[in-house]
C-alpha cells in the first residue's frame, strides 16, 4: 500500500512539474510599425518598468526584464547617458567595455553594466542601435548572477530580434 501511494505522489509531482515548464517559443512584438522585438512566450507586457517606454515586457518570477524606446539623441550620447544613469543608481556599477556590433544589418553599440541595487546584484545589457529613421535603446536586465547566466541565451536572443520597420 505504501509502495502505490508513493508511485501515486511521484506522479502527481512529475505532473505538476511538467505542467509548469514555460514555453521556448518567441513572439514578435510590433511597437507602432517603427520597430520589433522578439521575447518569450514567458514574457507579457507591463507599463511600469520605464515611463514613456513604448515596449515593456518582463517575468517578475525569473526577474528578467526588457525595455525598448526611439530616441532621438546622438547614439553615443545615448550610451553615454544610459550608463551614467544606471551608475548613478548602483553600488560599485561596473560598465564593461562597449563593443560594436550588427544587429539585423544595423549599426549598434553594446554594453554591460553590473553592480548592486538595494543590496541586490542586478545585470544590464545595454544596447544602442543606429537605425535609418531613428536612434534605439533596448535594455535587458535580470537580478543575480545565477539568473544572468541562466537567462543568457534568451538574453542574447531578445538583444539580436531588434528590427526597425
Amino acid at each position: 500500500m505504501k509502495k502505490y501511494s508513493l508511485m501515486i505522489v511521484v506522479s502527481a509531482l512529475l505532473t505538476l512539474m511538467y505542467s509548469c515548464k514555460y514555453s521556448e517559443e518567441y513572439q514578435v512584438i510590433n511597437i507602432d510599425n517603427q520597430f520589433s522585438v522578439s521575447v518569450p512566450s514567458w514574457m507579457k507586457k507591463y507599463d511600469d518598468l520605464k515611463q514613456g517606454a513604448p515596449f515593456q515586457y518582463a517575468n517578475r518570477y525569473r526577474n528578467i526584464y526588457t525595455v525598448a524606446e526611439a530616441s532621438k539623441q546622438e547614439l553615443g550620447d545615448l550610451m553615454a547617458n544610459t550608463t551614467s544613469l544606471l551608475s548613478k543608481s548602483m553600488k560599485n556599477a561596473v560598465v564593461s567595455d562597449s563593443s560594436s556590433v550588427t544587429i539585423n544589418g544595423l549599426p549598434a553599440v553594446r554594453t554591460e553594466v553590473f553592480g548592486k541595487m538595494n543590496e541586490e546584484n542586478i545585470y544590464f545589457t545595454e544596447l544602442v542601435i543606429q537605425g535609418k529613421k531613428s536612434n534605439y535603446h533596448l535594455s535587458i536586465w535580470t537580478r543575480g548572477e545565477d539568473r544572468k547566466l541562466r537567462y543568457r541565451d534568451d538574453i542574447n536572443k531578445i538583444a539580436a530580434s531588434f528590427k526597425e520597420l
